[in-house]
């Protein structure tokens, strides 16, 4: 049986300096449960952190968490994600986060449709990420989080 999902997803960072940490959030409710998973990431030579990458890995880190054969409504407020990930924008830039949604989606046969929504409309997981963000105690030594 198709287990249908509603996923709302969102990701930010702060920098100062050479200092660049992000994070992500995302929000996972279906008939069987609710789930609500989020996580730091700091700038490296592996993983460059900006506020598209850390929307992206949200969604990336949702899709990754539901059934195979799944039907999953997304909401996002980034523009920029919604719209490569839906084929309706072409992407210059990263590309390995892309791949690696379409791959998940793809292996696991997931339908999922987008949609973009106002940021005041996802105030759950922009909260649960912002406070993440905020109360990070590397970021508070480097200045990139204001007092």
């Amino acid at each position: 049986m198709e287990t249908e999902y509603i996923v709302y997803t969102d990701g930010a960072d702060r920098h100062k300096d050479d200092f660049h940490i992000g994070a992500w959030c995302t929000y996972i409710k279906s008939t069987e449960d609710t789930r609500t998973f989020s996580g730091i990431v700091r700038n490296s030579k592996k993983f460059d952190v900006t506020n598209n990458r850390m929307e992206l890995l949200a969604i990336v880190q949702a899709v990754r968490m539901c059934h195979e054969d799944s039907k999953i409504t997304l909401y996002s407020d980034s523009e920029y994600s919604v719209g490569v990930l839906s084929g309706k924008k072409h992407a210059h830039v990263n590309t390995d986060l892309i791949k690696e949604y379409n791959k998940i989606v793809s292996d696991k046969k997931l339908h999922v449709h987008f949609e973009y929504i106002p940021r005041e409309q996802n105030d759950f997981v922009d909260h649960v990420m912002r406070y993440m963000l905020d109360h990070n105690k590397e970021a508070k030594e480097h200045g990139a989080i204001e007092e």
